[in-house]
């Protein structure tokens, strides 16, 4: 198929729409927070770290998602994974514990592998076009934002927090029409997409078990990544980015409303205070291609961590409505250029070949960080009854962010 073509452009689409239905979905959660702590008797951290773990979870198995691709084809993988992530989000529904809570959002995480397949095959469909299209579906993110936020508390007024996910299952189920929009299946020989994880079938003396070995550390190394973890601009400059940029904004996006409640803010100014983040986010990836013609994406991802660090601080400061919006909104910008601008490095830090593996240890950054911001941000909460000391925490990781951008640069010039 020819990149740049007509069909890329609806590809984009299915993407952009990928993007939406999984931060969607994790905002949503973020909202029904307090009712969930109320209706199954448990403490914020445990919701808020359940939460989390979806997202940890989702993005651990990513890096299987290449495998995967080669053997079932992007249009199975695709469609299989929205319709696990809808049941997940039936269990949800009818969850009486924080325990079958756990088990549905594990079922939901399929929706992050889904958005690892999405983003994976991106440069399969565009080459000039390739940094635009970026931009355009990392609006998911900033439309999930802005338009979720205000219909899910309305749906929770109306409908109860049950008939809410059922709603939110209905909508994740439109993944499967999306999904045939991909390349169909390809016809592709048994031994090239070998299980990764099968042993050799000779072992009849010591020079063959080490020859085995060897193929299979060869094997895994080939469908993992892992030469990627090898190289210093690409730890520094995508994955410690992935692991700041999962912390700050699993804790902002999932306790934010919390917080802003916490603060005097009623559960629909909450709401509002976050749709100004996703108004912020929406608004400079739309600028996308203008913020390129500027800077670079080093210098963007420079000054991106360096505004989020100032506004997160800011955040624990005021308490009035309008400031807390302001505030918000600029935090949202930044986290947006961070967020896009962290891709556009993955693929300048890895070659065509390696672009699946680049965003799936990316996206298992942003994971792993997801599951500790969860727990440490909701935990600190309860133990301190405040947001500040959390909050002032996801500052900081702001600026490790940045700090991890100059050990790279000093490296690169070392190097030269």
């Amino acid at each position: 198929m020819t990149k740049d073509s007509t069909r890329s452009w609806f590809v984009l689409a299915v993407v952009t729409f990928s993007m939406f239905l999984e931060i969607g979905t994790i905002k949503g959660f973020s909202i029904l927070l307090p009712d969930l702590k109320q209706q199954l008797d448990t403490h914020t951290w445990i919701i808020g770290s359940s939460i989390a773990i979806m997202t940890g979870f989702g993005y651990t198995f990513s890096l299987l998602t290449d495998a995967l691709v080669k053997i079932f084809s992007p249009r199975v993988c695709v469609m299989t994974s929205g319709l696990i992530a809808s049941i997940g989000l039936i269990v949800c529904s009818l969850s009486t514990s924080p325990f079958t809570l756990l088990l549905g959002l594990i079922f939901t995480s399929f929706l992050l592998i889904q958005e690892t397949i999405m983003i994976g095959i991106i440069p399969d469909y565009f080459d000039r076009y390739f940094k635009a299209a970026v931009g355009l579906y990392s609006c998911g993110t900033a439309l999930a934002i802005l338009i979720l936020p205000l219909p899910t508390q309305i749906l929770l007024d109306t409908y109860g927090w049950r008939g809410t996910l059922l709603l939110l299952s209905g909508i994740t189920l439109q993944s499967l029409p999306c999904g045939t929009l991909l390349c169909g299946v390809k016809k592709v020989e048994k031994r090239e997409h070998e299980a990764i994880f099968d042993l050799p079938m000779h072992s009849s003396s010591t020079s063959d078990d080490k020859n085995g070995s060897n193929k299979l550390r060869r094997r895994l190394i080939k469908h993992l990544g892992l030469h990627l973890m090898t190289r210093a601009n690409f730890v520094t400059r995508v994955f410690i980015q992935a692991l700041a940029c999962g912390y700050i904004f699993t804790g902002w996006i999932i306790y934010m409303v919390s917080f802003a409640v916490s603060k005097g803010a009623s559960l629909k100014e909450a709401t509002i205070i976050v749709t100004s983040g996703g108004i912020g986010m929406l608004a400079i990836r739309i600028g996308n291609s203008l913020l390129h013609k500027i800077m670079t994406y080093k210098q963007l991802l420079y000054l991106a961590s360096a505004v989020m660090a100032i506004s997160l601080s800011l955040t624990t400061i005021f308490t009035d409505f309008i400031a807390l919006n302001i505030i918000s909104f600029i935090f949202g910008a930044a986290m947006g250029v961070f967020g896009m601008e962290m891709y556009i490095s993955a693929s300048m830090n890895s070659c065509d070949s390696e672009h699946f593996h680049s965003v799936a240890w990316l996206h298992l950054g942003f994971g792993w960080a997801a599951i500790l911001s969860g727990f440490v941000t909701g935990y600190l909460y309860d133990m301190t009854g405040s947001f500040t000391i959390p909050f002032n925490i996801l500052a900081a990781v702001s600026l490790v962010a940045t700090l991890s951008l100059a050990v790279g640069d000093l490296l690169l010039i070392q190097s030269n």
